[in-house]
């Protein structure tokens, strides 16, 4: 930090000119981003069911990727809709073209609504790309009287990356006033407000143009510019008003700039680069599952937390030492600031730092420092009943439903056409996929004679097709599988459909329709019955797996429960070992990882409040970044309010006085930070996708938790409660008495007295190095 602080102020104009020409470097790369990213990312890419459908792509020759186009006619009959649709869609690419003339069931009862589905050979990225022409040319050709939607998969994937792209432009639209308004109050400058927000910027456009970096190697999920614009707003605004704060409090005390600069980069600095690796090391835990959208949201993370520590650490130096005393322009001046700085005078008459500091924490703290025990278990009950909702949570994600996409949207206007008018039940079956070697027919049609007998039974099962179920003769089945050449066209196209070659292996399906929207928890009971209960009544010489919507859905919400463990204790464990580190001390650590899970618990359980449906289910990334992103964060607040009263504790002060007096020098900061994370995440409640909104709820109710409640009265309660044992064992000046004055004060304040507390905003804050 020495080196870096001695670098900006020897070289500052050559520093700003590195970052500016990088930057420069970087607008280019970073434009292109947003066509680079994809969607998807929602399965587990090692699951059976992603294994099932590879296998039915390849024996039944089935499109990789289709489209349907769903017509709903304004007045009368949708069918002279149909032909015209037909010609419409039909380009490089569509495999094939399905209508209602072979499968009656896709048209509504009352006529009026029907579709096609589409299928195509191309990747998802470039169907995706082919949405808004496809349905131009659909709308055009069947005229004003019949509305045309485009969905299926890659038309709900084309619309979550729009939708994602318009989420972070508002939400930033949001943020940055709010950011300037925040700012002016807490720096009441002008100049001081700038800076924090001139490095944000700097340091997510820098971010973006590392992300398309990485699509250049790696499938990158969309929701990696959520989390860049949320965490990189959140932290590199953060840190940028600890240093800047600390610059200025410097300077107030008579110091030169360059001496002012040194010593903020020896103590916040120092603390910013353990906040950034902490943060860092919370969101690499997303990497645990393998899944590309986790794996998305930890790219994300990781680089805007590195790019935002590298800014603060380097190119903020240089501009606090160009600008020196500058950075105070625009001061705003009101009665209040005359109040604190008579307050401040008189607190320097009043003692040293570190004793005054115990004086405000004792008016600050006056209200619960001598009841510690009961302040606690009280508050203990309350964050045990803000949880217990979570408890009815349930984790899914939605891969077969449009209501993460905004109401107004065509391709989940499209879905909900069909769910409603035709029914979406028989577009997304379970599949049971079995196989064996060519030579193990007889032991593949028993299994599959089996399979479907126990389908037809399973709770929530509809409908079962299988090559048992087409009407061909039982005792003739085993001939008429091995050569069906006697069969009508039409027969063998529809054992075709259910038994195949496969290379060296058979492969035939058992289409099983469930009796409720793939989505529901009717249809996922359904799922966990057959795999429970198939395996064991298929041969051993038969692979059964499943494959469908469902199945994919349910294949991820496991591999989510099962990376659980591992990625909370990979957090626990590394985040314990840094505050160990940092603070010598076992019980800290202890402690920090009980106030997080707390919190966590805490927003996950409002969330389970506000999910606004029945079996209060939430996508099933939510509770693990929000368990990364409110670890990695809340160490901010955890690294300064301790690093403060460690700092008084070590100098001499009583354990009750370091406590209190390190909570009120703190507090204003902490207050400070905290609304600009909640301001950050806040803005993101407006996402039109459901994702994002239940992190920017959640984080923002963490935060406040956090900030308000766990550092302001739990965590010093808890300090207090359990003394200067929580220290470690440490060596120490001799403990010294508080002056007559601040003993006075340590007393629990009046109503009054509370009223005029000093909130320790104007004190001078004094992070130690972390040695």
């Amino acid at each position: 930090m020495k080196k870096i602080a001695q670098l900006a102020v020897a070289r500052p104009k050559a520093v700003i000119a590195a970052w500016l020409l990088l930057l420069a470097l970087a607008v280019p790369f970073a434009l292109q981003l947003e066509g680079a990213l994809k969607t998807g990312g929602f399965s587990d890419p090692r699951g059976e069911s992603v294994k099932a459908q590879r296998t039915l792509e390849r024996a039944f020759d089935e499109a990789p990727n289709s489209l349907l186009v769903v017509l709903h006619s304004k007045n009368g009959s949708v069918e002279d809709a149909v032909a015209p649709a037909r010609e419409a869609v039909r380009r490089d690419g569509v495999s094939a073209v399905t209508d209602r003339a072979t499968h009656p069931e896709w048209l509504s009862k009352d006529g009026r609504t029907t579709f096609i589905q589409v299928g195509f050979t191309s990747d998802n990225t470039t169907v995706q790309n082919l949405v808004p022409d496809l349905q131009d040319d659909v709308r055009d050709a069947v005229g004003s009287g019949v509305q045309a939607d485009v969905t299926g998969a890659p038309a709900l994937d084309y619309a979550l990356n729009v939708h994602s792209k318009e989420d972070v432009t508002r939400a930033e639209m949001i943020a940055f006033p709010v950011l300037f308004v925040v700012l002016l109050l807490v720096f009441r400058s002008v100049a001081a407000m700038v800076v924090p927000l001139l490095m944000a910027g700097v340091t997510l456009m820098l971010t973006q143009s590392i992300g398309y970096g990485m699509t250049q190697f790696t499938d990158v999920n969309s929701l990696f510019t959520n989390i860049v614009s949320m965490v990189g707003l959140a932290v590199a605004v953060d840190y940028s008003l600890f240093i800047v704060k600390r610059f200025r409090e410097e300077l107030a005390e008579g110091r030169a700039v360059d001496d002012a600069l040194d010593r903020t980069m020896r103590t916040v600095g120092h603390s910013v680069l353990f906040s950034g690796l902490a943060v860092v090391v919370a969101l690499s835990a997303l990497f645990i599952p393998r899944a590309m959208s986790f794996t998305s949201i930890a790219l994300g993370g990781v680089a805007v937390s590195l790019v935002a520590v590298a800014i603060a650490v380097t190119l903020l130096p240089a501009v606090l030492s160009l600008l020196g005393d500058r950075i105070n322009w625009g001061t705003l001046r009101s009665r209040k600031n005359a109040r604190k700085n008579a307050t401040e005078k008189a607190t320097e008459k009043a003692g040293d730092d570190a004793g005054s500091s115990a004086a405000t924490g004792g008016r600050t703290g006056g209200r619960f420092s001598g009841r510690p025990g009961l302040v606690l278990a009280g508050l203990v009950v309350v964050f045990a009943a803000l949880a217990a909702p979570a408890a009815q949570l349930t984790l899914r994600v939605p891969v077969a439903s449009a209501d993460i996409l905004p109401s107004d949207d065509s391709a989940r206007i499209g879905m909900e056409r069909i769910k409603q008018d035709i029914g979406v039940r028989e577009m997304f079956p379970v599949q049971v996929v079995l196989s064996a070697d060519r030579d193990q027919a007889d032991a593949l049609l028993r299994s599959t004679t089996e399979v479907a007998s126990y389908a037809r039974t399973a709770p929530g099962a509809d409908k079962v097709q299988a090559v048992t179920s087409l009407g061909l003769p039982a005792a003739s089945l085993p001939k008429t599988l091995a050569d069906p050449s006697g069969l009508g066209a039409a027969e063998r196209a529809a054992l075709g459909q259910l038994w195949t070659l496969d290379g060296d292996r058979l492969v035939t399906r058992v289409v099983v329709t469930p009796g409720a929207d793939p989505d529901s928890s009717a249809a996922h009971h359904l799922v966990d019955d057959l795999r429970d209960h198939l395996t064991d009544r298929a041969d051993s010489a038969v692979t059964v797996r499943l494959a469908g919507a469902t199945a994919t859905g349910s294949d991820f919400d496991d591999l989510v429960l099962r990376s659980v463990p591992l990625v909370v204790a990979s957090v626990a464990l590394l985040s314990f070992l840094i505050l160990l580190f940092a603070f010598r001390s076992v019980l800290l650590p202890l402690l920090a990882l009980a106030f997080n899970i707390a919190v966590v618990g805490a927003s996950l359980g409002f969330l389970a409040l506000v999910s606004g449906n029945d079996d209060h289910s939430i996508n099933s990334v939510t509770p693990l970044m929000l368990f990364a992103v409110m670890f990695g964060l809340s160490m901010d607040y955890m690294v300064i309010m301790i690093s403060r009263m460690r700092e008084s504790y070590l100098g001499g002060l009583s354990h009750r006085e370091s406590v209190l007096g390190g909570l009120a020098r703190t507090a204003g900061l902490v207050n400070g930070a905290a609304a600009i994370m909640v301001a950050v995440f806040a803005s993101f409640t407006s996402a039109q996708i459901s994702i994002v909104r239940e992190l920017g709820i959640s984080l923002a109710v963490a935060v406040v938790l956090d900030a308000l409640v766990i550092r302001r009265l739990v965590m010093p309660a808890t300090l207090l409660l359990v003394g200067d044992r929580i220290w470690g064992r440490h060596r120490r000046t001799a403990p010294r008495a508080a002056a007559p004055e601040q003993a006075a004060a340590l007393r629990p304040a009046s109503a009054t007295d509370d009223e005029g507390a000093d909130t320790g905003e104007h004190l001078p804050l004094a992070e130690p190095t972390l040695r």
